[in-house]
């Protein structure tokens, strides 16, 4: 099985989506005191990535971020559903020869500087199978996987016509590999 992006590249993703989601900040949690309880927040439920594109849709025509003239190269999902809503999305662009990655989490999109390689096939959203639509074909697959490592979200890779999904826990991780355009498992 051939894994898309690369090592760097995969390490670089997860130092974007961590920094994204903000599971890089080394601050303390506040003491409590003089009165003041804090409130857990609900986390919130994430984006599907077909949301998430639509969102990006609407702040590039807002003139919130301009992606005109750049090609999609890498996905990136990270504490994936499978309802396909994930806590954070990154996409590795390329403009000309200039490498970008805008992230989406509960902040919105945001354009992140990271030289961090990018596969060369263009990723076309129209011709595969959304992430979503691939978690729901392919659950039965995915979902004893999950199980075994008592997983509640997985991380997902599309680059090169193949979706990555990755599932972990504090000891292990398994990835399983299927076809973009097909779903078809990759063994």
């Amino acid at each position: 099985m051939r894994v898309p992006g690369g090592v760097l590249a995969l390490l670089a993703a997860a130092c974007i989506l961590c920094t994204a989601c903000g599971c890089l900040d080394t601050s303390s949690p506040p003491q409590s005191s003089g009165g003041i309880t804090p409130i857990d927040l609900p986390e919130p439920e994430g984006y599907t990535l077909t949301e998430a594109l639509a969102e990006l849709d609407i702040l590039s025509v807002e003139g919130g971020l301009n992606i005109t003239g750049t090609s999609m190269h890498q996905v990136l999902g990270n504490r994936v559903t499978l309802d396909g809503r994930a806590a954070a999305w990154a996409i590795g662009l390329k403009d000309g020869k200039e490498v970008r990655w805008l992230t989406s989490g509960i902040t919105g999109w945001r354009e992140t500087s990271l030289p961090a390689p990018l596969p060369d096939d263009e990723v076309n959203m129209t011709g595969i199978l959304s992430p979503e639509d691939l978690l729901a074909a392919q659950g039965d697959v995915i979902r004893p996987a999950m199980e075994r490592l008592d997983a509640s979200t997985v991380d997902i890779v599309l680059a090169e016509g193949v979706y990555t999904i990755n599932i972990r826990s504090d000891a292990r991780m398994e990835s399983l590999a299927f076809r973009a355009d097909t779903g078809e498992v990759i063994v």
